[in-house]
Parts: C-alpha cells; sequence; structure tokens
C-alpha cells in the first residue's frame, strides 16, 4: 500500500480551488493537473508499506495527533518548486497557526520510531506538475498575480491516513483511517 497523512479539505475550499484550475488549464502550458478532490495538505508521505503496518502506522498517528486540538489554516498565495528557473511543481500556499507544525513535527516523530525518515516540510497544496524543460511564461504570469490571493480559511478538525493508488488515469485517494483532533489538548 502507497501511504501518506493528509489534512483534507471541505467541499467549499475544493470548489474554490476547482475555480483556480479551470482558469490556470486554459494557459498555454503544459502541466498535469491535479483533480480537485485529490487535493490535500501532506504532512507525512510514507511511501509503499506493508498492509500488515497498517495498524502500527494507525496507532502512531493517533499518538500524534493526541492533544493537538481543532486550528484553523488559509490556504493563500500561489508558486512553483523548487523556482522559476527549473519548475516542477504548481502549488497553493498555507498559512497557519503554529499547530500545523506541532501536529507535523508529532507525526514526524511517531514515524520515526516506526523507521520512516524525516523529511523537511513546506505546508503547501499541488495544483499541479510540470515536467523539465517546460515554457512558462503565461503559467508565472498569472500565478505571480495570485500572489496574495486567498482561496479560503479552513477549520482542521481531523488528519488521515490515506492511500494513494496509481492508475493509468492518475492516483485515487482514499482515507484508510481519519483521526478527530480532541478538544481542549495542548494547543487550547
Amino acid at each position: 500500500m502507497r501511504l501518506f497523512v493528509a489534512i483534507n479539505f471541505s467541499p467549499a475550499l475544493q470548489s474554490a480551488l476547482a475555480g483556480l484550475l479551470g482558469e490556470l488549464r486554459q494557459l498555454p502550458v503544459t502541466v498535469k493537473w491535479v483533480p480537485p478532490e485529490n487535493i490535500h495538505l501532506t504532512l507525512k508521505f510514507l511511501g509503499e508499506v506493508a498492509p500488515a503496518r497498517v495498524e502500527e502506522i494507525g496507532a502512531a498517528l493517533r499518538r500524534a495527533a493526541m492533544g493537538v486540538n481543532p486550528w484553523h489554516l488559509e490556504v493563500k498565495g500561489t508558486g512553483v518548486f523548487p523556482n522559476w528557473r527549473y519548475p516542477r511543481v504548481v502549488w497553493v500556499g498555507v498559512d497557519s497557526e503554529e499547530t500545523l507544525y506541532t501536529l507535523q513535527r508529532q507525526v514526524t516523530r511517531e514515524y520515526l520510531e516506526l523507521g520512516f525518515p524525516a523529511d523537511s516540510f513546506t505546508p503547501h497544496l499541488t495544483l499541479g506538475r510540470l515536467r523539465p524543460g517546460t515554457a512558462t511564461g503565461p503559467l508565472q504570469d498569472r500565478l505571480q498575480s495570485l500572489a496574495g490571493v486567498s482561496w479560503g480559511r479552513e477549520r482542521v478538525t481531523a488528519v488521515s491516513l490515506m492511500e494513494s493508488r496509481l492508475t493509468p488515469q492518475g492516483a485515487i485517494y482514499r482515507p484508510v483511517l481519519t483521526v478527530t483532533l480532541p478538544a481542549g489538548g495542548r494547543n487550547s
């Protein structure tokens, strides 16, 4: 199973991002766009994992979320990774309370104990991927004009262990486990 830990978003935010994607698709740039229903905030990519490990991985996620209560984040701004000279990923940014970083550190710590490596964390939502050498002039102009735009504010109330199944039509995501964040945790 190909697994990752993520924050999923409301239909309202997905709809706002679908509008943005619809606009960006009109630009004369070749990008593999992410379907709006697949847009999420990855906290930790685990990769291929034996199904027998799902129980311990789920328990680790429950421990990581323990004591972290709901908070707000804003989906705001646009850009590319790693840079405009060699763009590979088109993203929208995330402006969040410190709680996001606390949860991500706790997730990393729990999964380190299970043998998963620590990764750097730059909160973002991937909108699309570009092939090396793709000309991006119109895309760059449009994304830079959207740098300060907010796509919505969300109250984060849960974190999910997700499965990603790769198909010829693209990835299909499904929640394996969703952990509801308790009220009155560490950040209350």
